[in-house]
């Protein structure tokens, strides 16, 4: 017995062991019926859905940041506050301008006291300059100059005091110029060796060269700006003594070293305010007419090819700096965006901002047809290449097209002027600057349009309002004929090579404007608004009674023909403005502002505007208000 139970002993454990790996697996075994084992089992894996990738749409550096003013349905959903049609932010908005003045309130009003304190402090140095005796004036005017650098120095490292530091350095250089000034009022320098005018310009010369040392020596751009503009301004009082080749040379070379500066300093800011003034300079030659501001004549050019050759030298300049600094920062792209504007590049900002003085010398020889147009013309060439070059098109793929013709052009054209080819010229009733704008816009239009795709959507129809606007001031249109006729031509081709592109591209914006702004000409210039108003006609513009008819009834159909496309396309409400975003949103669920109903209610004000005797045919009438119900009508029963 003992035995049989010391054999059995052994076994017992391995038993429990054995029982308790079953028990294990009973438990653990799924209970129910399992269907998937009698499933055939499939060995490709499945395919996982790619998500669609949203191609982004390519940003131009040289425009920058511009606000869409048309976008295509629900293109503005996915902005920064845009409210959904169920009522829902996606995306947290941006600081709108209310809560911007509140948040920045305190900054806003530190400037406003600076400005001041300019205007206070200056104010006491004109009282100094010109009630006192002159010794006590340059006393006082000299101790006044020492305190604000010395303030200068103190203030300027300190970062919480930089802003105050640089004002005060600034109001001190203005009071030292203006002591300059007062020394050749008070005949201090008729005694020295050269020439009293002379005498003044060194004196304001070496300024000039203390203001860069103090630009440099503090690194503040707003000073060594303040040295560039009176430099401009010595140019132009040179030209009381040597002409218009002196103001020329002046300006020229105040140009160019604004921009060394701007190449030395790495400045976005000197180089946009070199490119903005420079022109504003020529064109207030230009157009002067022998004025006199505060003591400072501004001598108007008469040789017309020395305004052609000193605007040929400051756009070749301008248009390389627009190109070399597009993507620094600079003064004007800020103040656009503190306004809620976007933020545009130095290229687009700089060349908007200097077109402006360029067309005063445009508009300064309006009526000289051949010569407005070989300004534009030249203009559109020498920034049309600075932006392809920005857009990444290559310097020696443009040259055989522009930099290459362009001497060669100019030497001509200096031939043809000289009157050596009069009679030749008088034979084909031919005009020197028409061969040139001619030739130039051949070349400029075949670089165009090899590189056509570099051209971003912004360039496209900011250049046609801008060319619209150019061909209104320089096309004489003041008697019904031949000139108005062939303003509407001309700007037709601009809308409707505007629509073939708005199709093509598929690009809102660009629909928006073909549609739009053709009916805002209108309603400025064939509404006679101004005369009408304030009974003044500042551009004076008269359309025949038919053509006028023949016009809209063309714009009728190109409208149309892009709302076929485009007609989704929405106006966007200036979100940044406080409570404009749900003002926005309801607009837009209510369609009122899309495109088709947009250019609607336009057509419908502008032929109301329009309508008058004389101005536009009882037919004509009828055949534009039949031609636009027939037009909308259909177009929504067909859906």
């Amino acid at each position: 017995m003992s035995d049989s139970s010391d054999g059995e002993n052994p076994e017992g454990p391995r038993q429990k062991d054995r029982d308790e790996v079953l028990r294990k697996k009973s438990f653990s075994r799924a209970r129910g019926l399992d269907i998937s084992s009698f499933m055939v089992e499939n060995d490709d894996s499945p395919e996982v859905p790619q998500q669609e990738e949203v191609e982004k749409e390519e940003h131009d550096i040289a425009m920058g940041e511009i606000v869409e003013i048309f976008s295509a349905g629900d293109d503005d959903s996915s902005t920064p506050g845009a409210i959904q049609r169920d009522g829902t932010v996606i995306n947290a908005p941006e600081d709108d301008s209310v809560t911007d003045i509140a948040v920045h309130g305190e900054k806003r009003l530190g400037f406003g006291l600076l400005i001041a304190m300019i205007f206070t402090w200056s104010a006491i140095g004109t009282i100094v300059g010109t009630v006192l005796t002159p010794v006590i004036s340059a006393t006082g005017l000299i101790l006044m100059v020492l305190i604000g650098l010395m303030l200068g120095e103190k203030w300027i490292p300190n970062p919480n005091m930089r802003i105050l530091g640089v004002t005060w350095v600034i109001i001190s250089m203005k009071l030292f110029y203006g002591l300059a000034l007062d020394m050749w009022r008070w005949d201090w320098l008729a005694n020295l060796p050269i020439e009293e005018g002379q005498a003044l310009g060194v004196f304001l010369l070496s300024a000039v060269g203390l203001n860069v040392f103090l630009a440099q020596r503090h690194d503040e751009d707003a000073i060594a700006a303040q040295a560039t503009l009176i430099l401009l301004i010595i140019g132009s009082a040179a030209g009381a003594l040597y002409g218009e080749i002196g103001v020329a040379i002046m300006i020229a070379t105040g140009t160019i070293l604004l921009h060394g500066l701007a190449l030395l300093r790495n400045s976005g800011n000197l180089a946009s305010l070199g490119i903005a003034v420079s022109y504003l300079w020529v064109g207030a030659h230009a157009i002067s007419n022998d004025w006199n501001l505060f003591g400072l004549e501004i001598i108007a050019f008469e040789d017309d090819l020395i305004l052609f050759l000193l605007m040929v030298c400051i756009t070749t300049i301008n248009a390389t700096m627009a190109a070399k600094f597009v993507n620094a920062e600079n003064w004007f792209s800020s103040a656009f965006k503190s306004l809620g504007l976007g933020k545009p590049g130095l290229w687009s900002v700089s060349v908007g901002l200097g077109m402006i003085g360029a067309l005063l010398a445009i508009a300064a020889n309006r009526l000289e047809t051949g010569y407005a147009l070989a300004q534009l013309i030249l203009l559109l060439t020498a920034f049309s290449a600075s932006y392809l070059v920005v857009r990444g098109v290559s310097w020696t793929s443009l040259a055989p097209w522009i930099i290459v013709p362009a001497p060669f052009l100019l030497a001509a054209l200096s031939v043809m002027v000289s009157g050596a080819l009069d009679d030749e010229l008088e034979r084909f009733n031919l005009q020197p600057y028409s061969i040139y704008a001619a030739l130039t816009a051949l070349f400029t239009a075949s670089a165009l349009l090899k590189h056509q795709t570099a051209v971003s959507d912004h360039v496209l129809w900011a250049g046609g309002l801008v060319i619209v606007t150019l061909l209104t001031l320089l096309i004489p249109a003041d008697k019904a004929g031949d000139g108005s006729r062939a303003l509407l031509a001309s700007q037709g081709v601009v809308w409707i090579g505007l629509s073939y592109l708005a199709v093509k591209r598929n690009s809102p914006s660009i629909a928006g404007t073909a549609v739009i702004a053709p009916w805002l000409w209108l309603l400025f210039f064939a509404a006679d608004a101004e005369n009408r108003l304030v009974s003044a006609d500042f551009i004076p513009i008269a359309i025949a009674e038919y053509d006028l008819a023949i016009w809209m009834g063309v714009l009728l159909i190109q409208q149309v023909w892009v709302n076929i496309e485009h007609g989704e396309t929405g106006l966007n409400i200036a979100s940044r403005l406080a409570g404009l975003s749900e003002f926005s949103a309801r607009l837009r669920d209510s369609a009122v502002l899309q495109l088709w109903n947009l250019s609607f209610l336009f057509t419908l004000f502008v032929t109301w505007a329009v309508t008058r005797p004389g101005a536009l045919p009882a037919y004509g009438l009828y055949g534009i208000l039949c031609g636009l119900l027939i037009g909308h009508v259909s177009m929504v029963y067909l859906g």
